[in-house]
């Protein structure tokens, strides 16, 4: 008999192995002064947004791993003295496109005038639950958002990116 069990036990740990296997392969990502960690090859790209009644350029780079949407968001600010303000324009305008429902504070991990983290629960224009991780940050005359969009997150999916964000 036991040897009738040892097949089964394997099958078993080998189906929990496979199970517990990440699928994000996270590598380093530059998006003008900022790197951090992607779980996956991103897709770059720039286009005109409206923040705070000004059209301003933002580079995007992302990716989809596991269910969820990773991307980092970068906007110049015309200059050092609107970053600022520009940030407050960005967080308001990424908290209205998820439809937040309500917000899970997160201890900032730095200067709440240069940084300002936020994990929400919202919905996506279907109405189905969305959960989204947000950091968003200023270097000089820039202002980065750091995003990770699921249906339910972990911090698995969400320290890399967050956690890793370096300045150069």
């Amino acid at each position: 008999m036991k040897r009738a069990r040892t097949p089964a036990i394997a099958c078993l740990l080998a189906t929990c192995l496979l199970a517990c296997t990440s699928s994000l392969n996270w590598r380093t990502v530059q998006l003008g002064q900022l790197s951090t960690l992607l779980p996956c090859k991103p897709d770059n790209a720039t286009r005109a947004v409206s923040l705070a009644g000004t059209s301003v350029s933002m580079e995007m780079s992302g990716c989809e791993a596991a269910g969820v949407l990773f991307a980092i968001s970068r906007i110049p600010a015309p200059d050092a003295t609107q970053a600022g303000q520009l940030m407050a324009a960005l967080r308001q305008a990424s908290l209205a496109l998820v439809q937040t429902k309500v917000i899970h504070p997160v201890d900032n991990t730095g200067d709440a005038q240069i940084s300002f983290d936020v994990q929400i629960d919202g919905q996506r224009p279907d109405g189905s639950p969305l959960q989204a991780r947000f950091k968003w940050l200023v270097a000089g005359s820039d202002v980065y958002q750091l995003a990770a969009y699921g249906a339910q997150l972990t911090a698995e999916q969400t320290e890399p990116l967050l956690s890793e964000a370096r300045f150069k």
